[in-house]
């Protein structure tokens, strides 16, 4: 069998790129089909039968296998996701490269590196079925990108919906993470009336009431800072895109932004919103908008350090050497999905936040083989 550095190699050559709508990209980089047949012909090879999982996505599909033990135990359900980001004009991010010690390439951390440790963990967990404990699935989930299709397969279909607890692979840096934000956004849209830039008085320019909403939400970026959450920390919100006007002899008549709010258990993505209207309203701001539908709604988490699947993490790390210490992120993942369902879901993985997405993502091999052992720990782990 191959060892995990080999097998992430192996992965992060098989472009995954998820096209997040896009007709453009070129058939063979995009979705996450290579990787998927990759995961059912390693699993075939340990002699155990694939899951499948459809996602309603053209050829796009979770992969996986199960450990059975009995009915009457829990499942323990370990995810990563098969899908990556883009590369740009950058093809040499699909060419792994070993140095210093680190794997370079797209998808090293995010999430091949976790996709990879639990492949390499469930190969040697299925040569001693008589260690298992619980029922075990690994799977390669979908579509984490972008829409979710993935993790909505995940809690939707057998075996993964019945799932007790719930691992997902992200780079955590080999930390328990046990809370994360909620996030929600939408558009904001001022309307004006357009006509020709030398005569701009028998206009109404939209940008320019759009200029005043931004003012208005930059101040209640201050205001949200002092709204905090022992656990999660603070909330924040941040405006990701702006577009407006036709072109630049013509006042434009219509301007959208969209906004990411990152939520703590203070709110609920519906009054995430809510609240940014009735901040609008107080200060005033009459100009003619309108808010659109969340295009993204999902509510805080923070998950009790006293559930067995945290404790049983816990003595893992501490078995290694590892902080056993849970704690608490800003950005999402697909537990998202999993605790919304009544299937408690953490995060730990090898690798670094802050190289996903880069041009310079990595992965340490040290971490990587870490990653082997404490999955496989999870897997050989006492029952739940």
């Amino acid at each position: 069998m191959k060892d995990v550095k080999d097998i992430l190699k192996d992965l992060i050559a098989l472009p995954s790129i998820n096209p997040m709508g896009q007709d453009d990209l070129p058939s063979s980089l995009s979705g996450e089909v290579k990787v998927a047949e990759y995961v059912k012909e390693f699993i075939s090879r340990l002699g155990l039968e694939a899951i499948i999982q459809e996602t309603g996505l053209p050829g796009r599909y979770n992969a996986g296998a199960m450990l059975f033990k009995s009915r009457r135990h829990k499942t323990i359900l370990l995810q990563a996701h098969m899908d990556t980001v883009g590369i740009g004009d950058d093809e040499s991010l699909l060419k792994p490269e070993e140095r210093d010690g680190k794997i370079y390439g797209r998808g090293a951390c995010d999430d091949k590196g976790s996709l990879a440790a639990m492949l390499a963990a469930l190969g040697e967990a299925a040569r001693y079925p008589s260690r298992i404990n619980n029922n075990i699935i690994v799977m390669g989930v979908a579509d984490e990108e972008y829409t979710y299709k993935g993790s909505l397969a995940l809690v939707a279909q057998s075996p993964t919906k019945e799932a007790y607890f719930s691992i997902v692979g992200e780079p955590t840096g080999s930390g328990i993470v046990n809370g994360y934000k909620g996030v929600a956004r939408w558009k904001i849209e001022t309307r004006g009336k357009s006509c020709h830039s030398s005569d701009p008085q028998r206009g109404v320019n939209a940008v320019y009431a759009m200029g005043r909403i931004l003012c208005c939400l930059e101040e209640y970026r201050t205001e949200l800072s002092a709204v905090r959450d022992d656990k999660l920390g603070e909330e924040t919100i941040s405006v990701g895109t702006i577009h407006g006007g036709t072109a630049v002899n013509i006042v434009p008549d219509r301007c959208v932004i969209e906004v990411d709010r990152r939520l703590t258990r203070r709110f609920s993505p519906l009054q995430a919103v809510k609240d940014v209207s009735r901040y609008l309203k107080n200060k005033g701001i009459e100009c003619e908008y309108s808010m659109s539908p969340l295009s993204d709604a999902q509510t805080a988490n923070y998950i009790s350090e006293d559930h067995p699947g945290i404790e049983m993490l816990q003595d893992i790390c501490l078995e290694m050497g590892l902080s056993p210490v849970p704690y608490c992120v800003g950005y999402g993942s697909d537990a998202y999905r999993m605790n919304q369902t009544g299937i408690t879901a953490v995060v730990w993985g090898p690798g670094s936040i802050e190289t996903a997405h880069t041009d310079d993502e990595n992965i340490s091999l040290y971490e990587l083989e870490q990653a082997v052992s404490l999955y496989l720990g999870v897997m050989q782990a006492p029952e739940l």
